[in-house]
């Protein structure tokens, strides 16, 4: 396996610790897909065998040999029952201590057959009350015969429940099929969300654009605050990031000519006046396709960018590209900071987009942590052990060897994380998914104190494709480092 410390549980840097491998011990958990805080433990909310859910669900994906073995049918009872249904977690953090606290239910279907309903929990929210954590909300990823993304809650962390649906099945908006919700965030009294995901592979790409909010999801009283969406489909096709930033609120939106910027004015409960501040993927067009992160930080609203699908959307020819941070001001200017100059601007850190690594395709999570700022990325490098040389998109890959690719991917393979104290000056933290090129995305950070929970995207599990050769079309082994992990990190 292409490991360079495969067997420390502590990094020989103990700055950080392993709390999770191997996907809480069942590598078909593939994402730490959200996370969060509340009562004073870590959530991690996962999404299951994301490789084989790709494989059934959007086949304009393609490679020359897929990673993982997929062996049953969609649907199929024993894959039901053993891979399919997503699960919730929570650490202990004083007494160190895991324990999976749910797994999705089955939906029943006519016929007397039923399915997992959940294959991800893909957003958290620990919603305040005067400071006081007073609730767990968690948002689910669908399956597409289901009927519609739900919405659990939790008053003491350890039952969850379904509430009413954002999205009920009669609502103007059930053409759409929706499948997915990835936004969750408390915006003063109001619980505020949109839907991402519809049927048919559009895991990203609802095709709605309104942003839902609630200061009662128990009894499911949802308004729109942006009244019909923003733009036109496609130039807006979902909106993927809300953040309070300096007074206002902001949503980010992905779209075939580049992401845009909205600026929210609250007037009144549910009223709210929106500005557009940025288009066209801030002047990269569709290479800035969405905004994948946001976070406020000092007087900035920070923004990270990607293409779906790893950074080559397929279904529109966009890519492949790496992704971009960028950043607002309080007067809505924009600053690159890792990224292409243009437009009399140049990327404040030095670097260009990806941190200067060209399979950095997302900049996926951006948080703060003890007064620093932390990005961490997606980077697809491992996914050339799959493909064969003469079918690589780039001429630089069709020239790289097996075995100069094999000796990159050991040692600069995997997610990076990157830290600056003021958003302008960067230092890796890991360059190769914390010595795991399995772990290709940092896919969440929770601050505590001085301390970093990382949560990996990590979908290389229980077993893996391994080849020797640019000829050989390899076999199947079990992965000891496939499966999310829980990092732990000292900032």
């Amino acid at each position: 396996m292409l490991m360079n410390n495969p067997n420390n549980i502590i990094h020989k840097d103990s700055k950080f610790t392993r709390l999770a491998t191997n996907g809480f011990g069942d590598p078909y958990n593939s994402y730490a897909y959200s996370s969060t805080l509340f009562k004073g433990n870590l959530y991690v909310g996962t999404s299951r065998a994301n490789l084989i859910f790709l494989k059934y669900g959007m086949p304009n994906v393609t490679m020359d040999y897929w990673p993982v073995p997929v062996i049953y049918d969609n649907y199929d009872c024993l894959f039901e029952a053993n891979i399919a249904g997503a699960e919730i977690w929570r650490f202990k953090i004083q007494t160190n201590s895991w324990q999976k606290l749910h797994q999705s239910e089955y939906f029943p279907l006519p016929d007397g057959s039923s399915f997992r309903k959940h294959y991800g929990y893909r957003s958290m929210c620990s919603f305040k009350d005067r400071g006081v954590d007073n609730s767990l909300y968690v948002a689910s990823t669908s399956r597409s015969r289901a009927d519609g993304p739900d919405l659990l809650i939790s008053y003491d962390g350890t039952k969850f429940k379904s509430i009413p649906k954002v999205l009920p099945a009669e609502s103007e908006y059930s053409n759409l099929k929706p499948t997915s919700i990835r936004s969750l965030v408390q915006y003063e009294e109001l619980l505020i969300t949109t839907i991402t995901g519809g049927a048919g592979g559009r895991v990203n790409a609802a095709g709605i654009s309104v942003i839902f909010a609630s200061s009662d999801p128990v009894r499911g009283k949802w308004y729109s605050i942006n009244g019909n969406g923003f733009d036109n489909y496609p130039e807006v096709v979902v909106v993927y990031e809300i953040c309070a930033f300096n007074g206002f609120l902001y949503a980010a939106t992905a779209g075939i000519n580049g992401f845009q910027v909205w600026k929210g004015n609250r007037i009144s409960k549910y009223g709210f006046t929106w500005k557009q501040v940025c288009n066209f993927g801030a002047g990269r067009g569709p290479l800035n396709q969405g905004v994948i992160c946001m976070h406020s930080f000092n007087d900035y609203l920070y923004l990270g960018s990607g293409i779906q699908n790893g950074g080559h959307d397929r279904t529109h020819n966009i890519g492949p590209a790496a992704g971009e941070l960028l950043r607002l001001d309080k007067n809505d200017q924009i600053d690159i900071i890792s990224g292409s100059s243009r437009d009399n601007k140049i990327p404040l850190s030095g670097y260009g987009p990806g941190f200067g690594n060209i399979f950095n395709a997302y900049i996926w999570k951006i948080t703060s942590v003890n007064g620093k700022l932390l990005v961490g990325t997606m980077d697809w490098s491992v996914f050339g052990l799959f493909t064969k040389r003469e079918n690589r998109k780039s001429l630089f890959g069709r020239t790289v060897d097996w075995e100069t690719l094999t000796n990159y991917i050991a040692t600069r393979g995997g997610a990076e994380l990157w830290q600056s104290p003021d958003g302008v000056s960067w230092f890796p933290i890991t360059i190769n998914g914390f010595d795991n090129p399995y772990n290709f995305g940092i896919r969440n950070i929770v601050a505590l104190n001085n301390k970093a929970y990382i949560g990996t995207a990590n979908p290389f599990g229980p077993m893996v494709l391994s080849r020797t050769s640019d000829s050989d079309h390899g076999c199947f082994q079990s992965n000891p480092h496939g499966g999310c992990e829980i990092i732990k990190l000292r900032i």
